[in-house]
């Protein structure tokens, strides 16, 4: 790739995989797609520019705060929320918008030419041209309530009005990401716009965990280390060659314009022959040299053979990112080997002799010329010690992360509700589930996180909880990987296992009745248990409960001899009876049909509760349920390896604030019950759980088969140690 000087320190070049020409500052570094302004004269604009107000120089940004995008002025430092004209569409009804198919999973997402932003939730207006004569029928989306934390679900969601089963596709929707550009300025803009929402603004806006270490924190263990030294140790200085010379090390770190014979590192043979593939990979996707492949090609087949690689074979691609962006000539090129960085920090970690010198190589980076490069060094320098912590994980990125990686920026994911209701919030490829509740409950206004938890649904209704230190991205690649080989395997038209993220309540602990928002969610999780039948339940109690949750939805009755007929018919999404919102599907099970008198008694008891206000029938409606013994209960199935204790062969175990229970899954019927205080300790193994019970003198220990005993052992050392008070249980 040869340059051509044109005046000034510029040079014009031609990006490789687009053909377009570009410009590059060979002092500053800079580079732009539009003719320098300063050979042209400060009279006569810029090709594109139009003259005026100057519209190329206005570039969009992420306010990281707000979440909302401003508008900056590179040339007059001028910034404003008020779109200027370059960013104003062209018409009415999402003209700026296209829909798209996300190769991985088949799924339609849609992006938007001028801003860059791209969503898998139709955008509002949007309307697809070959559909023109659906406009009716298609209306009526999602509809955002508010992006302000503190109100609870009801306040801070965006309402699904579609069907209950959530795609794998939309547990993840990408930053603002064009798939089909390759514009390297407006990447890197992207890049630093994402990362910290706006000129001047520090990255602890985007840290809102608070687990990246500052950049003072991080140098400060770095003493006499540096990265020439670790390449005078581990680097092969003796080259092959004619006369087998040993080059120096200033040579062998530095950018290198065509392919390397050996690896940088000493190598087994076998491991060898791969960085040698892997370097053709790097220069590939770098631009160094020509290549057919699209550049996020060429990160998928590196990732796809160091994945699971040893970590010396890591530390080589490492040191080969290093040595291309190490006195580059190109400032595209070296852009693109630091995006490449930030990738594989997002994948695995280098190893523990790597990872001072390649902090001390990013660190030095901070004071290249140029605005691009020390904003990518810095982001690189933070997750170091973030991923060395974290480990690897353990799939490839999606094409949607990768693309915001790319970028710095975050990725946004949807998280339910139990009421169909979501939120979409920020996460990025080191968040952990731990964090991730953290922002939920923030979101949502809740002060105290112990009581819930982010799980894992599938479309056939299995549920997981996430391990504390569970990668979210990595997760969502699981889920990726799954829908596609599923889908190559049962046919594109054919239905497949879908995901989604549920946030929702794990512990049953006690919530001060002030806490409104902790008092909507256990609300939420009881009332939908009840409906669900997971509870016995009489008649009785299922419709007090039922006029309570009509109280707390639509608030006091009408009033005598006025109609209330929300509880009539049927639900046009749904099309079953809009009472199976309230009573459990048993009562429409038999085939006669009770509904008009199972509403006629509801609204007798719903006619008595006026005046009590949506936290108060909330409230009431916990009392009554706090009441039962099996409340708040999470079930496990279980075989008793006691043959003494004459339990059936299987039973269930029932877990919640009150003890545990043991539950005849056929008859219902309670077999044993061990309260907190009778329990002394407790264990489990991979295929068992393990409780002793008694007293000081007497203590009887009860064994169970099952594949569940971690879990079973986390819930109920959660509850004893709320209960009762820190102790210690075996594991």
């Amino acid at each position: 790739m040869s340059a051509v000087k044109i005046g000034g320190d510029w040079v014009e070049n031609t990006d490789p995989s687009t053909g377009r020409k570009y410009y590059a500052n060979t002092v500053t570094k800079e580079s732009s797609w539009e003719y320098p302004a300063e050979l042209k004269g400060a009279s006569d604009p810029a090709p594109g520019t139009g003259g005026g107000d100057k519209p190329a120089e206005w570039v969009e940004k992420l306010d990281s705060t707000s979440g909302n995008y401003y508008y900056y002025n590179r040339s007059t430092k001028e910034t404003t929320w008020d779109k200027p004209e370059k960013f104003k569409p062209a018409n009415k009804g999402g003209g700026d918008w296209a829909s798209k198919i996300d190769p991985d999973s088949g799924q339609t997402y849609y992006y938007n030419k001028k801003t860059k932003e791209s969503r898998w939730d139709k955008p509002e207006g949007y309307v697809d041209p070959k559909v023109e004569e659906a406009k009716k029928a298609t209306e009526g989306g999602a509809a955002e309530v508010t992006t302000e934390g503190g109100g609870g679900i009801s306040k801070a969601v965006r309402k699904d009005e579609g069907a209950a089963g959530v795609a794998v596709s939309s547990a993840a929707t990408a930053a603002a990401v064009d798939p089909e550009s390759n514009e390297v300025e407006n990447d890197v803009d992207a890049a630093t716009n994402e990362e910290g929402g706006g000129d001047g603004a520090k990255e602890d806006k985007n840290d809102p965990c608070g687990v990246l270490k500052s950049v003072e924190e991080i140098t400060a263990g770095i003493g006499d280390v540096t990265f020439e030294k670790f390449v005078e140790e581990y680097f092969k200085l003796d080259r092959k060659g004619m006369f087998n010379s040993k080059t120096s090390v200033e040579k062998i770190s530095s950018w290198k314009n065509d392919l390397i014979k050996t690896s940088l590192l000493q190598l087994p043979p076998d491991l060898s022959s791969e960085a040698l593939q892997t370097f053709r990979n790097v220069t590939g996707y770098m631009g160094d040299r020509g290549s057919s492949k699209e550049p996020l090609g060429h990160v998928t087949k590196i990732l796809s053979s160091l994945m699971l690689a040893p970590e010396q074979l890591r530390d080589e691609v490492f040191c080969q990112i290093c040595k291309q962006v190490n006195n580059n000539p190109d400032p595209v090129s070296s852009v693109r080997g630091w995006q490449l960085m930030v990738i594989m920090l997002s994948c695995f970690p280098p190893s523990s002799r790597l990872q001072i010198p390649l902090t001390q190589f990013c660190a030095r980076k901070l004071d290249d010329s140029g605005d691009f490069i020390p904003k990518y060094a810095e982001f690189a320098l933070k997750r170091i010690p973030r991923i060395f912590d974290l480990g690897p994980r353990r799939e490839i990125p999606t094409q949607v992360e990768l693309e915001a990686l790319k970028r710095c920026a975050k990725v946004t994911v949807r998280v339910n509700f139990l009421d169909k209701k979501y939120i979409m919030l920020q996460t990025d490829s080191w968040m952990t589930a731990a964090e991730f509740n953290v922002l939920v409950a923030k979101k949502l206004g809740i002060d105290d996180t112990s009581p819930y938890a982010l799980f894992e649904v599938s479309s056939d209704d299995e549920e997981r909880v996430l391990e504390p230190e569970e990668r979210l991205m990595d997760l969502v690649s699981y889920w990726q990987r799954l829908a596609v080989e599923e889908r190559k395997g049962k046919g594109k038209g054919a239905k497949i296992q879908e995901f989604q993220f549920v946030y929702k309540v794990r512990l049953f602990f006690d919530i001060p009745d002030d806490d409104h928002s902790g008092i909507e969610m256990m609300y939420l999780q009881a009332s939908t248990d009840v409906v669900d039948a997971r509870y016995p339940c009489t008649e009785q109690d299922s419709l007090t409960l039922a006029a309570l949750q009509v109280q707390e939805m639509y608030g006091d009755h009408p009033g005598p001899g006025k109609e209330f007929t929300e509880l009539d018919g049927v639900d046009p999404k749904t099309q079953k009876p809009k009472l199976m919102k309230f009573l459990a599907s048993k009562y429409f099970a038999d085939g006669s049909d009770r509904s008009a008198e199972l509403i006629q008694q509801i609204l007798k008891l719903y006619a008595k509760l006026s005046g009590y206000s949506t936290n108060e029938a909330r409230l009431s409606y916990l009392d009554y349920v706090k009441s039962w013994k099996i409340y708040g209960s999470a079930y496990f199935f279980a075989e008793p390896q006691n043959s003494s204790l004459r339990f059936p062969s299987a039973i269930v175990l029932a877990i919640n604030s009150k003890g545990i229970l043991i539950v005849d899954p056929d008859t219902k019927e309670f077999l044993a019950e061990y309260t907190y205080k009778d329990v002394v300790t407790w264990g489990h193994s991979s295929n068992s759980f393990v409780v002793v019970t008694g007293g000081v003198q007497h203590q009887s220990k009860v064994y169970f088969k099952t594949d569940q005993g971690k879990e079973i052992n986390s819930i109920v050392k959660a509850y004893v140690e709320r209960v009762i008070g820190p102790r210690e249980g075996n594991n």
